[in-house]
């Protein structure tokens, strides 16, 4: 059965159980009320059926007076009075009650034959043997039946008793049975959540966590047809597509890796081979030009020009083409180093191959990093360069290099971010997207020579590091690149003070 058929199955049960037992407990409240008013009822005909009424009697025989017999029917007008609702009908009292009315009728006579005699001897008759044995027979019945109502009331008394102890364990019995069925109900309600959502959960949990920590042969294999059971299901197909791409994607990166050192191989080959030729086709240039320089027309001339200009261009185009397989061969060599420090040395080399220009380097002190040196030397080279190139135009070149603190929002880790900041040409952002692809320019090279290679190998040095190299650029502005190197495993950054390795 469904979770959710479960859940609702449960829930009429629960709203099933609480309509019967409040139905029951408006019922047994109903009937205690009732009963509360019958037992009111008898505890009030005693006093008025039997006391009261004795007493106005006796009240009577003793100073007859209208206002005395008034009295007495007063009292015996409010006893039929309790008598006469229907409150007992259709209860154990009910025949009580009738009892009860039919010595009420009787009471009247008894009064008046009691009355008459005493009437008569207030008048001054003398009391003969028979009027005082009528008296006295008239008084022991009319003793009797007020004693039979208080007896009857008694017993009216007891029934209502009874039936109030009755109804009082009626009411707890249906407060603990609907205890016990809220228990039930909570325990089931409890015993599914354990049983048919938590436990699985916590399987699928612990099927999630297998599968993060390289474990792809985790499976749950859960039986049921429930929806916990079939998403069991879909994850266990989904561990076995993943184990299947994760297969396949192990394949394709060796044969990609196998790929990518036979294409290294082989650029780097060409580029090395391609030097040669190009050696030969200038040096020949060179020796047609010195040798007969002088008979060639100033056309030829111009043309001997530009095919030494085009071969050195190749001969920077191989080099670049070089360095870009080298940064992709090998394993780096990560150690502590002052980023600042390596950065002053290649900012110097830099300088002295722009002669003749005001530029400025403004370099971060205590910039501290996990690298390799050799490789982060080349990348800091190709950026200042870059630089140099892009503020040929510009009085002063300002170049910068600094740092600032990232927080890396899915991890929560600070992160370190480097940037290289010039005042240079700048460029669109809406090529930014080609702009470290190989050979892909932002400018003309009648603006600012160069092949294209430089922001490559850049970006190939700054994944090597396991960082994230990016830019932003206004044309006129300027243009600022910013990488970061994530502390790859290594050992724990030396002290400020400690001696550079």
């Amino acid at each position: 059965m469904l979770i959710r058929r479960q859940q609702w199955a449960i829930a009429i049960a629960s709203l099933i159980t609480i309509v019967v037992v409040s139905g029951l407990w408006i019922a047994n409240n109903l009937a205690l009320r009732a009963e509360l008013e019958r037992a009111r009822m008898a505890a009030q005909i005693g006093p008025v059926g039997a006391a009261q009424m004795r007493a106005r009697i006796f009240e009577f025989l003793a100073q007859p007076s209208p206002a005395a017999r008034e009295r007495w029917y007063e009292s015996y007008r409010a006893l039929g009075t309790l008598l006469a609702p229907a409150l007992m009908d259709g209860t154990p009292g009910e025949p009580i009650i009738a009892d009860l009315r039919a010595r009420h009728a009787e009471l009247p006579a008894l009064f008046e034959a009691l009355a008459a005699d005493r009437l008569r001897e207030v008048a001054g008759s003398a009391p003969t043997p028979e009027l005082l044995d009528a008296q006295r027979l008239a008084s022991v019945h009319f003793m009797d039946v007020t004693q039979q109502v208080a007896g009857e009331t008694l017993r009216l008394l007891d029934l209502s008793q009874a039936r109030l102890e009755g109804l009082h364990a009626d009411q707890e019995r249906l407060i603990g049975g609907l205890i016990l069925a809220l228990a039930l109900v909570i325990g089931l309600e409890l015993f599914l959540v354990h049983r048919r959502i938590l436990k699985p959960l916590q399987e699928l949990h612990e099927g999630a966590r297998a599968i993060e920590t390289g474990h792809y042969e985790h499976r749950l294999g859960m039986d049921g047809k429930d929806e916990i059971a079939e998403l069991g299901a879909q994850f266990d197909h989904m561990a076995d597509a993943l184990g299947e791409t994760l297969q396949a994607l192990h394949q394709q990166r060796s044969q990609l890796e196998v790929a990518n050192r036979e294409l290294e191989s082989f650029s780097y080959s060409v580029s090395h081979d391609l030097r040669a030729p190009l050696r030969g086709i200038g040096g020949w240039a060179q020796a047609l030009e010195e040798d007969h320089g002088g008979t060639l027309p100033a056309e030829a001339q111009e043309y001997l020009t530009r095919i030494r200009g085009e071969c050195a261009r190749m001969n920077l185009l191989i080099e670049d083409l070089l360095q870009l397989a080298r940064v992709t061969r090998g394993d780096p060599v990560f150690e502590w180093l002052e980023l600042d420090l390596l950065a002053r040395e290649v900012a110097e080399r830099v300088r002295e191959s722009w002669p003749g220009r005001d530029i400025e380097f403004a370099i971060a002190p205590g910039l501290r990093v996990w690298g390799d040196r050799s490789l982060l030397g080349i990348a800091l080279a190709n950026l200042f360069d870059n630089a140099c190139k892009f503020t040929a135009r510009v009085p002063r070149a300002h170049i910068e290099l600094g740092l600032r603190e990232l927080v890396d929002a899915p991890g929560g880790r600070s992160l370190q971010q480097y940037f290289v900041r010039d005042n240079g040409a700048g460029f669109d952002m809406k090529h930014a997207t080609r702009l470290f692809v190989p050979f892909q320019r932002m400018h003309s090279q009648r603006d600012f020579p160069g092949t294209g290679i430089g922001l490559a190998i850049v970006h190939r040095i700054i994944l090597r590091h396991g960082g994230v190299l990016e830019a932003e650029a206004t044309p006129d502005e300027g243009a600022c690149f910013r990488f970061t190197l994530p502390l790859l495993p290594g050992p724990t950054p030396p002290a400020a003070d400690a001696t550079p390795t």
